[in-house]
């Protein structure tokens, strides 16, 4: 009878609350997100909801959405709506989670006082393709020895943002950078270097056994360019192998040809020492499974997100065992170099060699929604 209530209430006082807007189109004519007239189709498992991390990722979320000007617009489908709107709509939704039981109730109130977009994806029809990515182990030292031989770099002093630097083989291959003070750390693995760089933070495992992060901290303005699809290009790995830990493989197979491969790929990863938990591009801490990196020109970031594809399953030996089916509630986080355009979102898989493992598989079709209170 409680939760009935409660069901009747927040339906009043959603419909109290609806906010009036006017439909119109954004900057570029470009409607990046399309309104669902029937959100019951999209989604029918309610019972999967991980609430305490939803609910962990959400409150993170709404750190944001607070910490910046109320009158923040961002663009759901040609509706231009204010940093406070979205805020109450994820606050709602924290309500909505914390107090329905029933799969009936929760859709009857999903579709009631929510409105639903989705992206249009590569092909325009919804199409979109899920990476993972994750925050790695490394073994590293704060000192360089033979075993520690490639480092890790702190923002130069002659950096300028959206300038461009140094590229990558200019640095690596060059080290153009070394021996100026700007080392903050060495790495005994080449290829986990290179991929520290393209999940942007990462752990690093000290001789003595303890650990320190390291975070994002800036880039050179290069461009970035996938070395996988150079590879595959250059027919040197298959598409199927296109994923993280395929690239890994063949680079470890055949070092003489890793600095060929990875200096195609100009853009450069600069980092900081830290305690704190990984955080994406809003600056709020990420949590596994429940937060993606999306492209910020294209959809609005710190959006209450819902997506559908499918992951791995990776067993010990480190191969897949099977594939499961995700229909999960997230928030748009993050964004990344390699996350451009409507058709790609990279899926937060957390911390250490198992996120890793199922991350590095992950490449996989889905949809990709975005929710509004009325």
């Amino acid at each position: 009878m409680k939760n009935i209530y409660f069901l009747l209430v927040t339906i009043l006082i959603a419909a109290g609350c609806m906010t009036s807007y006017t439909r119109r189109p954004y900057a570029d004519n470009l409607s990046n997100l399309a309104y669902i007239s029937e959100p019951s189709a999209i989604y029918n498992n309610y019972s999967a909801i991980d609430r305490e991390a939803l609910r962990k990722a959400i409150k993170n979320n709404l750190e944001y959405l607070e910490s910046i000007d109320n009158d923040t617009e961002f663009n759901y489908g040609g509706r231009m709506v204010r940093a406070g709107d979205v805020a109450r709509t994820q606050r709602t939704f924290l309500q909505v989670i914390d107090h329905t039981v029933s799969e009936e109730m929760l859709g009857i109130i999903m579709e009631y006082m929510f409105e639903w977009y989705q992206a249009p994806g590569t092909d325009g029809r919804g199409k979109v393709v899920f990476t993972g990515y994750y925050v790695p182990e490394i073994e590293g030292s704060l000192s360089p020895s033979e075993k520690y031989r490639y480092p890790l770099y702190r923002p130069p002093k002659d950096l300028k943002k959206d300038s461009p630097y140094y590229t990558r083989g200019q640095i690596d291959g060059l080290n153009v950078l070394e021996g100026k003070g700007f080392e903050i750390a060495w790495l005994a693995d080449p290829v986990e270097a290179y991929f520290l760089h393209i999940q942007g933070s990462g752990t690093i495992k000290l001789p003595d056994g303890s650990m320190i992060g390291v975070h994002y901290s800036g880039n050179n303005g290069q461009p970035y360019i996938s070395v996988g699809k150079f590879m595959m290009d250059k027919d040197l790995i298959r598409p199927k192998d296109g994923n993280v830990e395929g690239i890994k493989q063949y680079l470890r197979n055949n070092p003489d040809k890793l600095d060929d491969i990875l200096y195609q790929n100009p853009r450069y990863i600069f980092f900081k020492l830290t305690n704190s938990p990984a955080k994406g591009s809003l600056q709020v801490p990420l949590t596994p499974g429940h937060s993606i990196a999306t492209d910020p020109s294209l959809f609005p970031r710190g959006g209450l997100s819902f997506i559908k594809t499918t992951s791995p399953v990776v067993g010990s030996s480190g191969k897949i065992d099977d594939w499961m089916d995700i229909q999960r509630f997230v928030v748009n986080q993050d964004e990344g170099a390699a996350i451009k355009g409507a058709g790609r979102v990279d899926l937060f898989w957390g911390e250490g060699p198992d996120a890793g493992k199922g991350a590095g598989f992950m490449k996989e079709e889905g949809e990709l929604f975005f929710l509004l209170q009325k």
